[in-house]
């Protein structure tokens, strides 16, 4: 393995853990839907159904095109190296259909976070988003929307929150600012 295929391995090595809610070592649909009730909690709404419900589409079909199809075993759960093995196949073999089904997935993750409503993301609306769903560390989002702030205008824009998804899970490079979606490697 060269060094930047171990780049890419390191970091669906974390988002598998960051996606498998129960930390269990098996990735599930039940994880995804997990994540989505965080992330709603996260910003309470529990009274906001339609965003909630966006959202887990969104895992859902991402389960259904994606992820239930790297089950190499067939055991209807996906363990690390599936994960690993699955994306790198999924975004060599259909790079545009992932990389769509993923931009659903943000385009509903950043309209819960958005909570003012302007479409964009704020340092503090990133930091619930990532602190309260996933537990990450404040000090390693601090960093991460610096990198993920492209332009430096202070928040994040779609178009920038959908390029670092897209360098997250697909790139090779290990200076992508991408790489920082999840905070530090």
């Amino acid at each position: 393995m060269d060094a930047a295929n171990g780049v890419l391995d390191v970091k669906l090595g974390r988002a598998f853990a960051l996606l498998d809610v129960d930390a269990d070592g098996d990735l599930r649909e039940e994880d995804l839907l997990a994540l989505s009730n965080r992330l709603a909690g996260a910003f309470d709404l529990s009274g906001d159904a339609t965003k909630i419900a966006r959202l887990r589409q969104a895992f859902t079909q991402l389960w259904i095109h994606d992820l239930s199809t790297m089950d190499a075993d067939r055991d209807g759960v996906l363990d690390r190296a599936e994960f690993i093995a699955g994306m790198k196949k999924a975004a060599a073999n259909d790079r545009e259909g992932i990389l769509q089904r993923l931009s659903v997935m943000v385009d509903a993750w950043m309209d819960i976070a958005d909570t003012d409503g302007n479409g964009l993301i704020s340092e503090d609306e990133f930091q619930t988003m990532y602190i309260k769903s996933l537990g990450a560390s404040p000090a390693d989002l601090k960093i991460a929307f610096a990198k993920l702030d492209t332009d430096a205008d202070g928040s994040l824009r779609r178009d920038e929150i959908r390029r670092a998804t897209e360098e997250y899970y697909t790139s090779e490079d290990p200076q992508a600012p991408g790489n920082w979606l999840f905070g530090n490697l």
